[in-house]
């Protein structure tokens, strides 16, 4: 059974290439606050909300991908409404080169959300960089097609 919040790294070949780079200023806004509402402006993992956490946003939208590897095709499942805490731990990667004075809070997060130790909560990091490392070795077309009409 799949943990409800797990490390998702994006593939170093695909960086700054996603849905949101894809679609307008406007558009993103529009699906992104669309998101907010249709999760009852909560966070979709663990119900918290960003000002509650004394972060400047009260929520941020991620994007869910699946990866294809015989097509190298990154495909866009769906979005999603995250707190900040959450949101790092998906982009764990980018917190720890970002915001490494948050590396201990944002792990706690994810040991309490889970109900993990610190030693379930290394091994599920050492996993997500290896899948990082091997999808990293190749560019991935990315797939938004899930918005078309949205």
């Amino acid at each position: 059974m799949e943990p409800p919040l797990t490390v998702d790294l994006i593939p170093s070949t695909s960086w700054w290439n996603n849905a949101r780079t894809n679609l307008t200023p406007g558009e993103w806004d529009r699906l992104r606050k669309a998101q907010y509402k249709a999760a009852g402006f909560k966070c979709e993992i663990c119900g918290g909300n960003g000002k509650e956490q004394g972060c400047r946003w009260p929520l941020e939208c991620h994007e869910v991908w699946e990866y294809e590897e015989s097509t190298q095709t990154q495909r866009l499942v769906r979005l999603i409404a995250l707190c900040p805490r959450c949101h790092s731990i998906k982009h764990l990667g980018r917190t720890w080169s970002l915001h490494p004075e948050k590396i201990a809070q944002t792990l706690q997060h994810l040991m309490m959300i889970n109900g993990w130790t610190y030693d379930q909560v290394k091994v599920h990091i050492e996993n997500a960089f290896k899948i990082w490392n091997q999808r990293s070795q190749h560019p991935w077309q990315l797939d938004i097609s899930v918005l078309t009409g949205a």
